[in-house]
């Protein structure tokens, strides 16, 4: 339900830019809204233009389909747009209802939505819009989805039209079914990564506050909490090759019957692709979600792509990840590099895989640790035996010790592991 509540506000922003966008490039508001507007999955009609010397209005229909297999599944928005020229651009107030969409869009748009846009004599655009309050009660499954707020931050110069950032916010959501409840506060998404036909730098988040799970029945599901949930992808360049780094954090988890942690932070780095080639597979994804193609004949295309990409080898690294159990904590960092090759197939890349790989990696964990996650776990050890347990680790991992902390080294090359203390 989620999908399709973000998939709304993101259309009707995206409607009411373009809109702007254009305005701004065409100079000419009565040409303008004359035209036509038609654009891979969205066409927009106009209709009624009036324009005086500061102000004005239009009417429009926008018709998006999103599934170039089902061209008769389609959403149709109205659309009133109030134009103000002032001083430093122009302002646009769009007033968008449904005209024709399934159950999910009609109970969505009970209400008419609005949509704020501004424009400046530069030619940068910047639209928002706030949902209505989003509600579904069946007898197996009620939904709660407080106001979202949508941005979208565009440029328009020439006949470029460039998205350069968008955001959207959910402050709260709820969803009681016959097992449970739960609830989400504070989700937070923001991206300047990915949004035109050209790869290009830059990042994309998503936050939440906490998402919390309470069952009926607690001793066979289980209910729990996790707080603080931060996960960022970004995109680096140089002239001939690109970059993707993910890094996830959790402030804390609870978990019934589940040793629970803080401070957990992971993150992992893939280098040196060749920058042409992973723009042509982001190119060959798009092409196909624009076009009714056979599933067999899109896989094949796509995994051929992949291939291409994975054949001239790359760099990896996850650097300074660590979990925290009570006072004890665990580190770990692994370099590696996947070496090039000539595959043809999934298969052929999969039996080929432990002779082309290549990684270090280095694990720190302490006493307290183990002790924390053991008595979370219901298994309480006294000194001794936690002593003796240690010491098999030690031994069995080939590990080196100081004091209460143990630190294990391992290097895999030409299909074999070693370990290195």
């Amino acid at each position: 339900m989620s999908k399709l509540t973000w998939g709304l506000g993101s259309i009707a922003v995206l409607a009411t830019t373009v809109i702007g966008g254009n305005l701004y490039a065409d100079k000419s508001l009565a040409s303008y809204y004359q035209q036509h507007q038609k654009a891979g999955f969205m066409s927009i009609q106009y209709k009624n233009f009036h324009m005086g010397a500061m102000q004005g209005t239009a009417d429009w229909v926008a018709e998006f389909s999103t599934d170039p297999c089902r061209p008769k599944d389609v959403l149709i928005l109205n659309g009133t747009d109030l134009i103000k020229r002032s001083w430093n651009g122009y302002q646009i107030e769009s007033k968008i209802s449904l005209k024709q969409g399934d159950a999910a869009f009609q109970r969505l748009l009970k209400q008419p939505l609005t949509a704020q846009t501004k424009i400046d004599w530069l030619g940068r655009i910047r639209t928002s819009l706030v949902t209505s309050l989003y509600e579904e009660n069946r007898a197996d499954l009620q939904t709660r989805i407080d106001p979202m707020t949508f941005t979208m931050v565009s440029k328009s110069k020439d006949d470029r039209f460039d998205v350069l950032n968008v955001k959207f916010k959910i402050p709260n959501m709820t969803v009681n079914d016959q097992l449970g409840r739960v609830q989400m506060r504070d989700l937070e998404f923001e991206s300047n990564q990915g949004l035109n036909t050209v790869l290009n730098e830059g990042e994309t988040r998503l936050n939440i506050a906490s998402i919390q799970r309470t069952d009926r029945n607690v001793q066979q599901f289980g209910s729990g909490e996790l707080k603080g949930f931060a996960l960022q992808v970004g995109t680096q360049f140089d002239k001939t090759k690109v970059g993707f780094e993910t890094q996830m954090k959790i402030a804390e988890m609870n978990l019934h019957n589940i040793p629970g942690f803080r401070d957990f932070e992971m993150n992992f780095k893939v280098a040196s692709l060749n920058r042409q080639k992973v723009q042509d597979f982001f190119d060959l994804l798009e092409k196909n979600s624009a076009a009714c193609v056979a599933k067999e004949e899109r896989n094949q295309d796509i995994l051929n792509s992949f291939l291409s990409i994975v054949n001239d080898g790359f760099v990896f690294e996850s650097q300074n990840n660590q979990i925290k159990v009570g006072e004890g904590y665990a580190k770990a960092n692994l370099t590696g590099r996947v070496m090039p090759g000539h595959q043809s197939s999934l298969e052929s890349l999969v039996k080929m895989a432990p002779s082309l790989l290549e990684y270090q990696a280095n694990l720190e964990y302490d006493k307290q640790i183990m002790k924390n996650y053991l008595q979370q776990g219901g298994k309480t050890l006294s000194d001794q035996e936690l002593e003796q347990m240690l010491n098999s680790m030690q031994q069995t991992l080939q590990a080196k010790r100081e004091g209460d902390i143990l630190k294990v080294g391992i290097e895999y090359k030409y299909g074999e592991k070693k370990f290195l203390n």
